[in-house]
Parts: C-alpha cells; sequence; structure tokens
C-alpha cells in the first residue's frame, strides 16, 4: 500500500455542475451533491477544487451549508478566465454536449465565455467566494489558456498578463492563498514560468499516464522552480475508464473533447499492453507513485465522481492499485511510460 495522506486527496466538483446525475438528468443538491461531500468528509478530505465554468460553486456552498460544515473548515480552490455568458445567436458552445446534459436548471440558457481582463477576474474569484459561502481562497487557477488560444486566439499582454496582475494583488490581500494554472497541455506550463517567473504557486495538469513523459519534465521545473504540481483528472484518469479497445470503441472523451484519430491509436496501444489489467487501474497506479516518489513536488491529487462507492474505489485504487511487472516492461518498451519512472 502506498502512503498518501488524505489531505493529498482534493475533490473536483467538476461533476456537481455539469453531471450527469446517477441515472441521468440533473444534479439535485440534496439528493445527489451531499451525498458526495459528506462521503469526501469521511475519507479525511478536506480541499475541495471547482471553476466558474464548471456551474459546481452554488452547489457545493449549500451541499456544506446542509450538512452543518462552515466555508472555513475546508480549502477551495477555484479558476478564472472562463465565465459564463448568456447564450444566443452566434455564441459558441465551447463543451461537448455530452458535459451539458446535468447541469441544474440556474444555469441554462448560459454558455462558457472567456474573460481575461483584472476587472473580469476579479468578478469572478468574487463570484466563486460568495457561492462558496465565504472564506478565502486556498488557490485561484488561470484556465485553460492553451483552450483559449486554439477557440479564439491568445496574446500574453492582453489575456494573460492582467489576470496574473489581479491574483498576485488579491494574494497580498490575503484573499487568494497561491496562484496556479488549471490545463491540459504540461508544455504550458514551462512557457508560463518563463513569462512570469516566480509567480506560479501550483500547476494543475489534467493528467493520465499518456502525458507521463512530459508530466515528468514538468515535475523538473517544479523541483526548480519551487512550485507545487496538482494532478487533475476525471475518475483517474479520463479515458482511462474504458473497457473495451479504443480502436473499435464507440466515441470517448479524452481531456474533454471527442477524441482524435490519433488519441484512438493511443488509448488502444496502451490497452493492448495493459491485458488483463483495467486501465483504471494502471491510472490510479501512475498517480499513485508519482505521490509517493515525489512527495514534495506532486502534492494534490483531484478526482471527481458522482457517487459515493466510487470516490472510496478511487481513493483506494491510488493507494494500492498493482499492475504486473510483466505490463510495466511492456509499457517502457513499447515508449509509453519513460523508462526511468520508478515503478
Amino acid at each position: 500500500m502506498r502512503e498518501i495522506s488524505a489531505d493529498k486527496f482534493a475533490f473536483g466538483c467538476h461533476r456537481f455542475g455539469f453531471g450527469p446525475a446517477p441515472g441521468g438528468g440533473a444534479v439535485d443538491v440534496e439528493r445527489h451533491v451531499v451525498p458526495m461531500v459528506k462521503a469526501a468528509l469521511a475519507l479525511g478530505i478536506r480541499t475541495f477544487d471547482s471553476a466558474v465554468l464548471y456551474r459546481a460553486t452554488w452547489q457545493l456552498g449549500r451541499a456544506l451549508e446542509i450538512l452543518g460544515v462552515r466555508a472555513e473548515e475546508v480549502r477551495f480552490q477555484t479558476k478564472c478566465l472562463r465565465y459564463l455568458g448568456m447564450a444566443g445567436e452566434g455564441v459558441k458552445e465551447h463543451q461537448p454536449e455530452a458535459l451539458l446534459t446535468g447541469i441544474p436548471g440556474r444555469y441554462l440558457g448560459l454558455t462558457d465565455r472567456w474573460d481575461t481582463s483584472e476587472r473580469g477576474v476579479e468578478q469572478q474569484i468574487c463570484r466563486e467566494r460568495i457561492e462558496l459561502g465565504g472564506g478565502n481562497l486556498h488557490g485561484v487557477a488561470l484556465h485553460d489558456p492553451p483552450d483559449m488560444e486554439k477557440q479564439v486566439g491568445l496574446d500574453w499582454g492582453r489575456d494573460i498578463r492582467p489576470a496574473v496582475d489581479c491574483l498576485r494583488r488579491a494574494k497580498g490581500l490575503g484573499f487568494v492563498e497561491r496562484i496556479g494554472l488549471g490545463i491540459k497541455e504540461p508544455e504550458f506550463v514551462h512557457r508560463f514560468v518563463r513569462e512570469e517567473p516566480g509567480v506560479l504557486d501550483y500547476a494543475g495538469v489534467t493528467f493520465c499516464p499518456a502525458i507521463l513523459g512530459p508530466m515528468m519534465g514538468v515535475m523538473e521545473a517544479a523541483r526548480v522552480g519551487k512550485f507545487t504540481v496538482t494532478l487533475m483528472g476525471i475518475n483517474y484518469g479520463q479515458a482511462f475508464t474504458l473497457t473495451e479497445d479504443p480502436a473499435g470503441a464507440a466515441p470517448f472523451l479524452y481531456n474533454y473533447e471527442v477524441a482524435t484519430g490519433a488519441e484512438r491509436e493511443l488509448m488502444s496501444r496502451f490497452y493492448r499492453a495493459c491485458g488483463s489489467t483495467p486501465l483504471l487501474h494502471l491510472a490510479a497506479a501512475v498517480a499513485g507513485l508519482l505521490v509517493q516518489n515525489f512527495p514534495e513536488v506532486v502534492t494534490q491529487v483531484v478526482t471527481s465522481t458522482m457517487t459515493p462507492g466510487r470516490l472510496v474505489e478511487t481513493v483506494r485504487l491510488v493507494r494500492e492499485a498493482a499492475v504486473p511487472a510483466m505490463v510495466w516492461r511492456e509499457l517502457k518498451e513499447m515508449e509509453l511510460i519513460p523508462r526511468e519512472f520508478p515503478t
């Protein structure tokens, strides 16, 4: 068993907004969110990770209130840059349809937009604080700048630096404890460190073993730059919950988008190498080994689910999932994971 304390885990509130609820349909606070928050607290988890885009923070705050837990008794971290505006003609919704089926009624008619101005960022983090119900923010991450670059273009001086300036000011006032990134592409961490030296407190990267090579580089940068790394994902991790060969499987989400042909082929190679070992076990084991072998750098594992049993299982797998030596060997021989990764 890997010695990973409860304070290394954070509960991702992503599905409190997007759902879908167990059995389908919209998320309901009392039926769905309260049991999840209660289960997380019972496991010793005291950090919750959300975002304006998730449409989830009000649900978390309400659940804490129902359970009699003051917001100041937990750590809450969120994200900025992406916000919600009115849906309408000419407005493009960038979230896949599969992520929009469980949104509570209060968020219908809204869609994701970008606001990277200082005033916009300030309003986003204040809104998150209000919806949580009080308490300072344990961290605020810049949410998906690489996505912004692909979708609408990104100018550093216009889209990143004002947000950084706002967060530095908020940190100086004690409103925000840490400044971070919430991204899918590890390379952006290096870019941010070059452009904004000394600013980064934590790099949150949506994780699965397919990006383990680049992640090793991020961890070395974290060691040198004295910031920490957060592993983010859905049930550890993303497409690694597949139960059939992706080469012929139905379309699936990979990093919040429908997988491309190249991604399906990559996942198929992992699937074939793992044989009878579930891909979820591989992802959980890799996440657990990162925390175990790099404890000063990899300080947080964020997981998200909508059933208490699945949360308990995921935490257990990160601590205990075993992968046979022959599978590790084949993964390294196929160069799907770095040869130097400690298994």
